[in-house]
This record gives C-alpha cells, structure tokens and sequence, in this order.
C-alpha cells in the first residue's frame, strides 16, 4: 500500500476495485483522500492529469443509494457508471505506459 500523497495510490485503488478486493464506496473515499486532498497536482502527467481529473468527476458524484438516484439521476452516477470510467482509466493508462 502507498501513503495518500503518493499518486501510485491511484494505481492501487484502481486494481484492489477492479479484483474486487474494496467496494465503490471505499474506492471513492480512497480515491477522494489521495487525488483531491493529498496529492500534489504537479506530480502528474499531463494526460494523468486528464485522465484522474474524469475519473474524480464520476467518483465525486457517486452514490450507492437508489433515492439519490431517483431524486435526479442525472446528479449521482452509479454503480455500473463508476466501474465504466474506472475500467476506461486504466486502459487509458496502459494505452499510455503509465500503468
């Protein structure tokens, strides 16, 4: 595991979801903690700097509750939206050797 500062944490979060060894709530949290709280923006790519900020779009929007979305849908993304963009950030990061 890494410190909340260091960007491989991003990485790391990014493949404990996707072997389903955390829950999307804890992956955002996570995610949260590290890329909007600790994280120097400076310590990143250009194009991970991209990628991370459209993944915090979705990640920031997240809710696991069904009343959230029934309120607006459009406001909270979901399970299936989360997964989507956590599994197109990681192909866009091997796309660019970054991961």
């Amino acid at each position: 595991m890494y410190k909340k500062n260091d960007k491989r944490r991003l990485y790391w979060l990014i493949n404990k979801y996707l072997l389903n060894e955390i829950d999307e709530s804890t992956f955002c949290n996570e995610f949260y903690y590290s890329y909007d709280l600790e994280i120097n923006v400076n310590a990143f790519t250009n194009n991970e700097k991209i990628f991370f900020s459209e993944l915090n779009e979705v990640t920031s929007r997240f809710s696991q509750y069904e009343e959230d979305h029934m309120m607006d849908s459009k406001a909270f993304s979901d399970i299936d939206e989360l997964k989507k963009k956590i599994i197109e950030t990681k192909i866009k990061l091997e796309g660019e050797g970054l991961f």
